[in-house]
């Protein structure tokens, strides 16, 4: 399926010292992509960052960046590094104990209150860890009872948590979200109306994703509207065009037309896209739209023409966070897809753990 985001409508980002828009943006496919796209025409650096050998891993999920180190998720718990990739400790343990959390678990990181929170899904309860690791406070949340109505993923802004649900077809997963305090009462639940009818049930694309003015960004593909959370409260921010290439709770059968967006992103300058076609049957494709110079581009295929020189595979990026006030698409690759003279120049193992690849996206 060849498709790539233009953004056709206009959107005034900013006002002053606000965000207004007359009209909501619209986010549509038109039958173009590029061979490849250099990842200098959205930033100014790439850095690799190799994973000590301590904890070997096959992967990790779920990073989560501060000016200082970075915290990822693995089987055995949640781990803290420096952005040398030095192993700086393990947070917590996996268990039953009061300072413990489950497998099945949720980790973000409350910049504002300087704590680590792990939410553990079964037992409804949020562990809190100092920055150093140490514990602090183990609380029950009142989150709502149901069959598929787990989260999926948890953000923290200001003093509220932010739990986003999955969207799943042909079962009833009640739940967009739910807002809590940080003691766990619940502030607001937002439910959904109607029964999917799709005849396979299909999980269908629901992200969550930090933006750069201090705001959350949330999306499901059965939903038409891109949702902003900032501290005042939620609001409708982009929508995504109707079509064919979209999945709707009535869609009885997948067609290769129909899209998956897998990541959805807003910084300063971009806005950035990953979907493949809702039959999995293509390879991942990217794009974004500079709103700078309002052109937008997409292709399966990024090379960095900045440090190493490589195609970067998609299946292997992104995510999006911000360091020192500067916006990072955040990736990881395998240390032997790495050429050889990259390898020795950046004193990288061969048979080493992961590599982390930080973009740094042009901010003007």
């Amino acid at each position: 399926m060849k498709i790539v985001f233009i953004l056709l409508e206009v959107f005034l980002f900013f006002s002053c010292n606000h965000r207004q828009s007359t009209e909501l943006l619209k986010i549509k496919p038109i039958d173009e992509l590029l061979t490849e796209i250099p990842v200098s025409e959205f930033a100014d650096s790439v850095s690799l960052i190799q994973l000590d050998n301590r904890f070997l891993l096959a992967s990790y999920g779920n990073p989560c960046f501060t000016d200082s180190f970075f915290l990822v998720t693995v089987a055995d718990g949640v781990l803290k590094y420096s952005y040398t990739g030095e192993l700086l400790m393990k947070i917590g343990e996996i268990g039953q104990g009061p300072m413990e959390y489950n497998r099945n678990n949720l980790m973000t990181i409350d910049i504002r209150n300087k704590r680590i929170r792990v939410y553990s899904i079964q037992e409804k309860v949020m562990i809190e860890y100092s920055y150093d690791g140490d514990f602090l406070n183990r609380v029950h949340f009142d989150l709502p009872d149901d069959t598929f109505g787990y989260p999926t993923t948890m953000r923290v802004l200001a003093n509220k948590c932010y739990f986003f649900y999955t969207s799943m077809s042909g079962l009833s997963d009640p739940y967009y979200w739910v807002i809590t305090d940080t003691c766990g009462q619940s502030l607001e639940i937002k439910q959904k109306h109607g029964q999917p009818v799709l005849k396979r049930g299909y999980a269908c694309g629901t992200y969550c994703t930090s933006s750069s003015d201090n705001s959350l960004l949330y999306y499901n593909l059965f939903n038409d509207t891109i949702f902003r959370f900032t501290e005042q409260g939620v609001m409708p921010a982009f929508l995504w065009e109707q079509g064919k290439h979209r999945i709707s709770v009535s869609t009885e059968d997948i067609s290769n037309d129909m899209m998956v967006f897998t990541m959805f992103a807003e910084t300063k300058r971009f806005l950035f896209f990953k979907w493949i076609d809702a039959g999995f049957k293509s390879f991942s494709s990217f794009g974004f739209y500079d709103k700078k110079m309002q052109i937008s581009m997409g292709t399966k295929k990024l090379r960095d023409d900045l440090n190493a020189q490589i195609t970067i595979p998609l299946n292997w990026v992104f995510s999006y966070s911000q360091k020192d006030k500067k916006d990072y698409m955040i990736g990881k690759i395998e240390p032997y897809e790495l050429p050889e003279e990259i390898l020795q120049r950046e004193n990288i193992d061969p048979e080493g753990n992961l590599v982390m690849i930080m973009i740094r996206l042009k901010d003007e």
